[in-house]
């Protein structure tokens, strides 16, 4: 009984607690709402609702409006404001695309208008999650069949590298699809950009998307052309590294200002869907190469292909192949022509002219005729462009460099040449100058000048013309040449007249200096 009546006291305390306790939370409670009460309510501002994001391609009609510039060509280029589209055919993924890179305009001391900066073979391809995919292609290790098993060694071991990824911003009836390029083309995207090497030497940092856009782009049949502006900035000179002395090499002056601005074209060049037949390189005839490393299922060790560089002249029709066999001259269904940069001075522009069309009788041996001319742009004409792929020209350049040089851009994958831009520096004048002063002013009064008539200097540029026009075909430097030519016969008039005093233009025979005053 004792215990039952402590156990019930026990009881009775814990409720009395708990009740005095339940008590207080009440009455703290019904402070707190009391003084709540007192304060004003805060103004609430609704959340806004946040847009579902959307994915994926959009519908064509609303990628492609009403207010859509559209031009045809290699890409159907879409501008809609400051905005670039590409639209892509199906027939175009996975083909080959040769992008070259020219300087339009330069600034001081960094180069020339009309020189190349980059050269690369491109393809876009179609990638996972509605990505199209850029893709940088090389020739340095090949199979001779595609479909040999050891051609997916190859494969394995040469990864074709992603340089670009974009967007799928619609999808035309599963032909075609459309991209958006304007940020790829205007920022420093290497491919269509300085070479690493040019960034290094003048000291440039990142690009200044403010000072950086797309020009225009243009677009034809095979080729669509891409005209932007871009500037860099660059090291402080007070802090810059001096670079190694180049001869006639300076620093851009737009280093002073902290920036350099270029204005750059990009020429994407289709590479021929029908690959030329490759010439086999033979070192007893004077051409460039091109080589890869092969590899066959049959071959016990890898090989070396090496294919000449050159231009694949056709004649119109199956007729004309059966008249050149017989001896008879034939025009090419596709000619070789050189235009003259409009910037020429007009008196030299004969004489260049004259150096590419000497190739003529040339090609006449070998059962062409007007394989080769030199042109002018016609008066008018703003289809024909000095940095259009389409088009070869002889690049003029106001520089005191005194050189002048015959570049190609080849498919590599058969050594074709497509196009080549000679470039001609104004002070080769002053070099050919100096050669005809020095090496044959004892025997013609007309280099005993302090500046030649423009006939005679009109000549010597004709033959400078020539030999660059001779690299542009693919030959190189011939000095075996010298040797062709007894020593005796350089005094020989008769001889001279009816050989000259070298057998080949490409040699740097330059004048005859052996002939003495009463030769002739």
């Amino acid at each position: 009984m004792k215990k039952q009546f402590i156990l019930i006291l026990l009881s009775l305390i814990s409720i009395s607690s708990f009740a005095q306790e339940e008590k207080k939370e009440k009455k703290k409670k019904k402070g707190k709402e009391e003084v709540a009460k007192a304060i004003p309510a805060l103004p609430t501002t609704p959340k806004p609702e946040v847009p579902k994001p959307t994915t994926g391609p959009k519908p064509y009609k609303d990628v492609v409006t009403s207010k859509t510039k559209i031009t045809k060509g290699l890409f159907t280029v879409h501008k809609l404001e400051d905005k670039y589209l590409f639209e892509i055919a199906d027939s175009i993924f996975n083909r080959e695309i040769m992008a070259i890179t020219r300087f339009v305009k330069t600034p001081t001391d960094a180069g020339y208008g009309g020189e190349e900066a980059n050269k690369q073979v491109l393809k876009f391809t179609k990638g996972p999650e509605n990505k199209v995919f850029l893709k940088l292609v090389t020739y340095l290790n090949v199979s001779t069949d595609s479909t040999q098993v050891i051609a997916q060694a190859v494969k394995n071991s040469n990864s074709e590298p992603i340089i670009a990824s974009f967007d799928v911003k619609a999808i035309r009836k599963d032909t075609s699809v459309v991209i958006d390029v304007t940020d790829f083309f205007k920022g420093d995207n290497q491919v269509v950009s300085l070479p690493p090497t040019a960034k290094q030497f003048y000291k440039l940092t990142a690009i200044i998307p403010d000072r950086s856009f797309v020009d225009y782009i243009k677009t034809f049949p095979i080729n669509t052309e891409i005209r932007t502006v871009k500037t860099f900035g660059t090291v402080p000179p007070s802090i810059m590294p001096s670079p190694i002395p180049l001869p006639g090499v300076n620093l851009p002056q737009g280093i002073n200002a902290g920036v350099i601005t270029a204005e750059m074209n990009t020429s994407f060049l289709l590479l021929p869907n029908k690959i030329a037949k490759k010439r086999m390189y033979d070192a007893r005839v004077g051409y460039f190469s091109n080589r890869y490393t092969i590899y066959s299922d049959n071959s016990h060790e890898s090989d070396v292909e090496t294919f000449i560089v050159r231009w694949n002249l056709e004649a119109k029709n199956e007729a004309d192949i059966e008249k050149q066999k017989k001896g008879e001259l034939i025009e090419p269904k596709k000619p070789i022509i050189y235009y003259i940069d409009p910037a020429t001075p007009k008196v030299w522009i004969p004489y260049l002219i004259a150096g590419i069309n000497d190739w003529q009788a040339a090609f006449e041996q070998a059962g062409w005729k007007n394989a080769i001319i030199g042109k002018e742009v016609p008066a008018g004409d703003t289809t024909i462009t000095t940095e259009d792929s389409r088009y070869s020209f002889i690049r003029y350049f106001a520089s005191n460099i005194e050189n002048a040089y015959g570049p190609n851009v080849h498919d590599p994958r058969s050594g074709e040449i497509l196009e080549s831009h000679i470039g001609w520096y104004h002070n080769v004048m002053s070099l050919v100058y100096k050669w005809y002063l020095i090496q044959t002013a004892a025997v013609d009064v007309n280099a005993r000048k302090p500046k030649f008539d423009d006939e005679l200097m009109g000549q010597l540029i004709r033959f400078v013309s020539s030999h660059e026009v001779g690299h542009t075909l693919g030959l190189p430097h011939n000095f075996g040449s010298s040797h062709a030519t007894p020593v005796e016969m350089l005094r020989n008039k008769a001889y001279t007249d009816a050989n000259g005093h070298t057998p080949s233009i490409m040699d740097y025979a330059r004048f005859n200096y052996v002939a003495q005053p009463g030769d002739g």
